[in-house]
């Protein structure tokens, strides 16, 4: 049974056992020694799959779970220089728990940053994360033998993938009409998926993956990078823009320019279907996640997944719904 957080937990840790919180910064302590670093001295870094930690000319980051980070290592040392990713100090595992060490780089991550920037900046910061997405799709050839077919948000199989929309079912109480609907959406995606392009995609291109210096500076954490349409990043970068935290559609220049950039690069026959299957398929993973955590204080269909899921299932497409007209 998880114990209850304490007042000194972090925010990003106040859903874990606090032993394991405990213990996974004991290891990130050791790792951080190793390169010079003073974890009490570092700060923490956004992040849910990892734990991060910055101060004193390093980055360390570390899996919650024991995951390798071996493939995620090799991909980013064969990245371009233009994307703008720290410079690898060093990797390992910590009783199998993955980390990589990194050079710190001058910068506050995006996320952080937005609320302080103005339209006009955000609108450019999209942009500019998008520009350096693109960066590594154009390089895929070089780069496609450190990545997977699946990873991330998108499932191997379409079983899978229907095995994770029958959890969201029970946890959502959805209609025959919405469970339809979600069917339909899964499979359009899957049927679509392998008559487009197979580049590699970040496969999180949110905000918090990002470094801003008053513009995007680098690209992070390429743990969930997959081969697939470029879709998969574009539902990303649409929902980052057009989103607000607890899951609210909103108006603004940021969202208008990333719905012209997806509106651009969607593929022109089979877009529509793998944007909204993708996007799907991110809210499942994301709905999938909070469901392991115990969150007894909120309603389920209160959820910023359960709220996403539900409005991309609607006549509209939910957020997507300016590229589904």
């Amino acid at each position: 049974m998880t114990q209850e957080p304490s007042a000194n937990t972090h925010p990003h840790d106040q859903h874990r056992d606090p032993l394991h919180a405990a213990a996974l910064r004991g290891l990130a302590a050791e790792v951080a020694a190793h390169y010079g670093g003073e974890l009490t001295q570092m700060r923490r870094a956004n992040g849910y799959s990892n734990a991060t930690w910055v101060g004193g000319g390093i980055a360390v980051r570390i899996a919650h779970t024991p995951v390798d980070m071996a493939r995620e290592g090799a991909l980013v040392r064969a990245l371009p220089r233009e994307v703008g990713h720290p410079e690898i100090l060093g990797e390992g595992t910590a009783e199998g728990h993955g980390w990589i060490v990194t050079a710190e780089v001058r910068g506050q991550n995006l996320h952080e940053a937005w609320p302080t920037l103005t339209p006009a900046e955000r609108r450019r910061a999209v942009h500019q994360l998008w520009a350096r997405a693109q960066i590594v799709h154009d390089a895929s050839p070089s780069l496609r033998q450190h990545v997977a077919s699946h990873g991330g948000f998108v499932p191997a199989s379409l079983g899978d993938a229907t095995a994770t929309a029958g959890r969201a079912t029970v946890a959502l109480g959805l209609s025959s009409a919405q469970q339809s609907r979600l069917h339909e959406v899964i499979e359009g995606y899957f049927r679509a998926a392998p008559l487009v392009e197979q580049p590699v995609n970040h496969g999180d291109l949110a905000l918090m993956n990002a470094l801003w210096d008053g513009e995007v500076v680098a690209l992070l954490d390429f743990e969930f990078a997959v081969l697939g349409p470029v879709e998969i990043d574009l539902c990303r970068l649409v929902c980052e823009a057009c989103v607000s935290e607890d899951g609210q559609r909103v108006d603004s220049e940021a969202g208008a320019a990333a719905v012209e950039i997806a509106a651009c690069h969607m593929d022109p026959i089979h877009g529509r279907a793998l944007i909204h299957g993708a996007a799907a398929l991110d809210q499942l993973r994301d709905l999938d996640i909070w469901l392991a955590r115990d969150r007894a204080e909120e309603r389920v269909e209160d959820w910023r997944p359960s709220r996403l899921l539900t409005d991309l299932l609607d006549a509209e497409g939910g957020y997507l719904a300016p590229l589904l007209r």
